[in-house]
């Protein structure tokens, strides 16, 4: 079971970082993939384990980034808060990202248009 506890991540790649959302590539120690980006419910930062297949994908304009999360391996995520960092069991808990219902092409495109 893949737990995505941020301390134990290595940072790859930063892929995106707008007004929109900032969403960073992790690795652990075994080279799994692993993504954070914002949440509004609860609210933080989120780190989320994912697989090739499924990253692909996304970045290919077929899924959405909340799909993208919502399909993930893993069974806990961490959420970092402002006052609090903690581990979710996705069984109990319902996480919603920060502008999840956009495509990475949409992610990337208005973050343009609004400039």
């Amino acid at each position: 079971m893949l737990v995505a506890e941020h301390y134990s991540l290595k940072p790859v790649k930063v892929l995106i970082n707008n007004s929109l959302v900032r969403l960073e590539l992790f690795e652990n120690s075994q080279g799994n993939l692993f993504l954070s980006s914002g949440t509004d419910t609860p609210a933080g930062v989120v780190y989320y384990s994912t697989t090739p297949s499924l990253f692909y994908s996304f970045l290919e304009n077929l899924i959405t980034l909340q799909t993208l999360f919502n399909k993930t391996p893993s069974i806990f995520v961490e959420v970092k808060g402002k006052e609090k960092t903690a581990l979710y069991s996705l069984n109990d808990v319902g996480i919603k990202l920060t502008h999840g219902d956009k495509t990475v092409k949409q992610l990337t495109v208005e973050h343009l248009a609004e400039i």
